[in-house]
């Protein structure tokens, strides 16, 4: 009982410590990682420069998307799930990995 109380006691403070503290650290200084990977290119892999986002909720850097519609004039798709897509129905996201306050497209 006695090793029950302090690793209750420690799992409780793991548990507030790991699970608040893991939970701050991803609202807060871990947040900055996690907001990278929110704003991922579907295509290159890498944080969406020029970011912007299909009608079907897939983010992309504009170049990246630009060129894969520019390969492909007969068939513009989205590369994750197929959906149409077109230059007009993209909507730019500006702020965060933005290199410009303008329009991409």
């Amino acid at each position: 009982m006695a090793s029950k109380g302090p690793t209750t006691s420690t799992s409780t403070k793991n548990s507030s410590t790991g699970g608040t503290s893991g939970s701050s650290s991803s609202n807060g200084a871990g947040d900055n990682a996690n907001q990278d990977n929110t704003f991922e290119c579907n295509i290159c892999l890498d944080t969406a420069k020029d970011a912007v986002i299909s009608l079907c909720g897939h983010l992309f850097c504009w170049p990246c998307l630009h060129q894969w519609l520019e390969t492909r004039p007969n068939r513009q798709v989205c590369p994750v799930c197929k959906a149409g897509i077109s230059r007009d129905k993209v909507i730019p996201l500006y702020g965060r990995g933005s290199t410009g306050q303008q329009d991409p497209r």
